[in-house]
């Protein structure tokens, strides 16, 4: 399974880190991509790919993994052969941009043609104050419908 993480500020990490550790416990290999290209995120030999993603200034992604995806948008590769899912992090204080940066790989995965599995982890900053502990149990139900 392929980890894509972007973080600014280190949450979307943290929350990353630790489901790296459930996914290893129940028995899955995990790599994890944080900084790259599109080669080198090698998503032509990957099935199953688990995006967490903060979100950044006015709904953007991070910088670490922003160049991956602008890869994506520029190239459109398909994706048909990938089923994914995504824990987003973000705050509902900034209504306007809550959870832009997950939205848009939400977007553009579909786009190419992948499949999403289960509903998108939403966390909030204000309503999720222990994001990683939301996570592992959100992963550990996710990984039974692949």
């Amino acid at each position: 399974m392929l980890l894509i993480v972007g973080s600014e500020s280190g949450n979307a990490e943290m929350v990353a880190d630790c489901v790296t550790d459930a996914l290893h416990e129940i028995g899955f290999k995990v790599t994890t991509f944080r900084i790259g290209t599109l080669e080198e995120a090698n998503l032509t030999s990957q099935h199953t790919v688990l995006i967490c993603c903060s979100t950044t200034g006015i709904g953007d992604i991070p910088q670490n993994v922003e160049p991956l995806h602008d890869a994506l948008v520029a190239t459109r590769p398909s994706l048909s052969h990938i089923r994914y899912g995504l824990i987003g992090l973000g705050d509902r204080n900034y209504k306007d941009s809550f959870l832009g940066g997950p939205k848009k790989w939400d977007a553009i995965f579909e786009a190419l043609g992948a499949t999403k599995v289960g509903a998108r982890l939403e966390l909030d900053a204000t309503d999720n104050p222990t994001p990683d502990l939301d996570a592992v149990e959100w992963v550990k139900h996710w990984v039974t419908l692949l």
